[in-house]
């Protein structure tokens, strides 16, 4: 499965690479291929409030790890500020899950709190 993340590096990882600049893609390669993925591409923005943005292909049977890689070991080493990953789906793909969100919504499967 696809996946998208993408966050905000802590201001030290930003005058880190001022002074040292390096392309970061080689050492993000290495944590998703620990997970038995691929990256796909890295991107960096640089806008301000999304620093970088990456696609990786990761097996279906590691997404659990991703929530615990997230908030424990990326952040942790200090390097980023913070990150959100999430599942790419192509739009031919989602047709699907709106067909069950359609049927969800038929059986009032969710409420929203009383007002």
């Amino acid at each position: 499965m696809l996946w998208a993340a993408y966050g905000k590096l802590t201001p030290e990882s930003v005058k880190g690479m001022i002074t040292n600049p390096q392309n970061r893609a080689e050492a993000v390669g290495k944590l998703v291929a620990a997970l038995g993925g691929k990256m796909v591409s890295y991107h960096m923005l640089l806008n301000g409030d999304i620093d970088f943005f990456i696609i990786s292909d990761i097996p279906d049977d590691k997404i659990a790890d991703i929530a615990l890689l997230n908030p424990m070991l990326v952040r942790g080493t200090g390097g980023v500020e913070n990150i959100v990953t999430v599942p790419c789906v192509l739009a031919e793909d989602a047709v699907p899950l709106m067909e069950k969100a359609k049927e969800m919504a038929a059986a009032m499967a969710y409420k929203p709190a009383a007002q």
